[in-house]
């Protein structure tokens, strides 16, 4: 990122935000729970020399402190966040994409602030409640509860996590459980992992409680910009049909499928989802009234 710095806001804490470049269209990419960034470093490698990428982490994320109380790391806290950074780099409009937990955030800003909206990109995620449709299914929610709970109050559990987690064990047992393992690249996962390890996991458990009881589905019949679908149709985290869904409320969205991606499709297939970003955002840019994108190959 060429331009980097920290963001106190409203109640005191310290928000890291990246910036490739300025007056061009700003691209806003938000994380899920528990990632720094993991997800776009392909997005990022492919756009960064036509569009103005904002990446930014989390309260108790990467770069960015925690809060005061866990009170405030709830989705209507990271949505004020976003609002306050754009404000602070004096971004009247954006297109906003979000990756699993991050699409609850975009539509939660659209919700408070459709006006510095440019457009949606909403990525293999879901617009509420995501321990309710976990593996298509509502019989985990107990399992999200009980984990909650566990983590948030022992100390012993929270010593595991740390360990375990950002381990071989942990990719294994993602690759099993939620991952493509025949696209996704252990050099690719495995920062996701490590930053977990890193995290106060009172802090991602207290986001999850937060995550899981948010909705934005009164949200999506609301939406008049330009918004692009993108989902995996082996995600077992947000199931293919909650982007379905999405798409048959959005007027005007549309929806990319991609065959044999997961909840990781953006490091998994980087090229099919570079390919569904560069027309709608090449479109967005004239919209905007900004110069016309030229890609390059990169690789001469």
């Amino acid at each position: 990122m060429k331009h980097e710095g920290l963001l106190e806001t409203r109640d005191g804490t310290q928000i890291w935000y990246g910036l490739t470049c300025k007056d061009k269209l700003p691209v806003v990419l938000t994380d899920g729970i528990g990632c720094d960034g993991f997800i776009w470093p392909y997005v990022v490698d492919h756009f960064a020399d036509s569009y103005s990428l904002l990446r930014w982490h989390y309260r108790g994320h990467g770069r960015s402190e925690s809060p005061p109380t866990p009170q405030g790391l709830s989705i209507e806290d990271l949505a004020e966040d976003l609002h306050e950074l754009l404000q602070h780099l004096g971004i009247e409009r954006a297109v906003l994409a979000g990756h699993s937990m991050g699409v609850q955030v975009i539509l939660e800003y659209y919700r408070r602030h459709p006006e510095r909206v440019a457009a949606l990109v909403p990525m293999c995620g879901s617009y509420e409640r995501p321990a309710d449709t976990f593996h298509d299914t509502d019989r985990y929610r107990p399992v999200f509860d009980a984990a909650i709970r566990l983590f948030t109050t022992s100390k012993v559990a929270a010593l595991l996590w740390r360990h375990l987690t950002p381990s071989k064990l942990g990719l294994h047992l993602a690759r099993i459980a939620e991952l493509n393992r025949h696209l996704v690249r252990a050099a690719d996962f495995m920062p996701y992992l490590k930053h977990l390890g890193r995290m106060d996991p009172e802090v991602f458990f207290h986001m999850l409680g937060h995550a899981i009881d948010h909705s934005a589905k009164d949200v999506l019949e609301t939406i008049d910009v330009p918004t692009l679908i993108i989902a995996g149709d082996k995600d077992k985290f947000s199931p293919l049909r909650c982007s379905i869904h999405m798409n048959r409320s959005i007027p005007f969205s549309q929806l990319a499928v991609l065959r044999g991606g997961s909840h990781a499709a953006p490091i998994e297939m980087p090229d099919e989802v570079e390919a569904q970003l560069e027309p709608f955002l090449e479109n967005i840019a004239r919209v905007e009234g900004f110069a016309a994108v030229v890609q390059t190959d990169k690789s001469q």
